[in-house]
């Protein structure tokens, strides 16, 4: 059976490299197995997408031995609970020395080639946000301490917009309104090197429409009704970005009545701390606004910051 072997003496990233039997009886007392289970933020077991691992998640681990590189060994969590073993039998990570190995780590897997590790995503596609919901991670291991516990940290951004009922607004009208967004870069990748995502659009989106899209469905953005409030939740993933202006936001009624105001997010990153507060998403962070419909206009109330960082962003008035 092919093992993966770690045999070094410093190493900047995690070893992963193919070898034999023959090889691993090198080590008289014998390979040590590592195994791999994986918290976010602090949190166990959770992640951006739905706060939780799926059944079947798979994560990619990469890195370096000797200045040779070996990327990308699937592990998979069966059974959704953050606990990660080899997909592919034969393809297991064992410590043949005593010597301390960094291992990166990635979510989610995906094929790339080792000249360019890196992974494209469209965010437009939020009905398919678990191909772009990226996390990062590295740690460390060594054959005496053989498990590795993954922390995750968040690499994309989160936009939670809360719509509800205001004068004479029906609940029924708030599920069918449909929301636009615009001025800001859908494009962009993800290096699961050192964990940066960034958009790289040359051009601003212009009325992309997240909810209530007939015409590409796929952009609807994940939802969820609180029928006892009144309320929608959607939630969008997108790459962290820097607005040279405030990004418009539109809601459209039944009967096509529309709705405009911006959007700015530098009062939410001040209070979340920042020295230099900009009008960006910030990677990490998940910006969370209320939104209130009424038939002579809307309000965007209080961007917060919360479960990453937190932060009061004020109100913002549309007519």
């Amino acid at each position: 059976m092919k093992a993966k072997t770690i045999i070094m003496t410093t190493l900047a990233t995690v070893v992963l490299a193919a070898c034999s039997n023959d090889e691993n009886n090198v080590i008289n007392s014998g390979p040590s197995k590592a195994t791999f289970t994986a918290t976010i933020a602090g949190q166990v077991n959770t992640r951006v997408y739905d706060q939780t691992w799926n059944e079947g998640d798979l994560i990619g681990v990469s890195g370096m031995s000797g200045g040779v590189p070996y990327t990308n060994v699937q592990y998979e969590t069966i059974n959704g609970d953050g606990n990660f073993t080899i997909s592919n039998p034969g393809d297991e990570i064992y410590f043949q020395d005593g010597n301390t190995v960094t291992f990166t780590a990635y979510y989610p897997w995906a094929e790339f080639t080792q000249d360019s590790p890196v992974i494209i995503a469209d965010t437009r596609m939020q009905a398919s946000q678990s191909t772009f919901d990226f996390l990062w991670s590295q740690q460390t291991g060594s054959k005496i301490k053989p498990h590795v516990s993954f922390t995750f940290a968040h690499k994309m951004a989160k936009l939670v917009l809360t719509i509800k009922g205001g004068t004479d607004v029906s609940y029924h009208e708030v599920q069918r309104a449909v929301l636009s967004l615009r001025g800001f870069k859908n494009n962009g990748s993800f290096n699961v090197t050192d964990g940066t995502a960034a958009a790289t659009d040359d051009d601003l989106t212009t009325d992309w429409t997240f909810a209530g899209n007939t015409t590409e469905t796929g952009y609807n953005a994940p939802s969820s009704k609180d029928d006892a409030k009144g309320t929608v939740a959607y939630t969008l993933i997108l790459f962290p970005q820097e607005f040279s202006a405030p990004l418009p936001i539109t809601a459209t009624l039944t009967g096509s009545q529309s709705f405009s105001a911006t959007l700015d997010f530098t009062t939410a990153n001040r209070n979340a701390g920042d020295t230099e507060a900009r009008n960006e998403w910030v990677a990490g962070r998940q910006y969370n606004l209320s939104v209130t419909l009424h038939k002579t206009g809307f309000t965007v109330d209080g961007c917060t910051i919360q479960e990453w960082d937190e932060a009061d962003g004020g109100n913002v008035d549309a007519d």
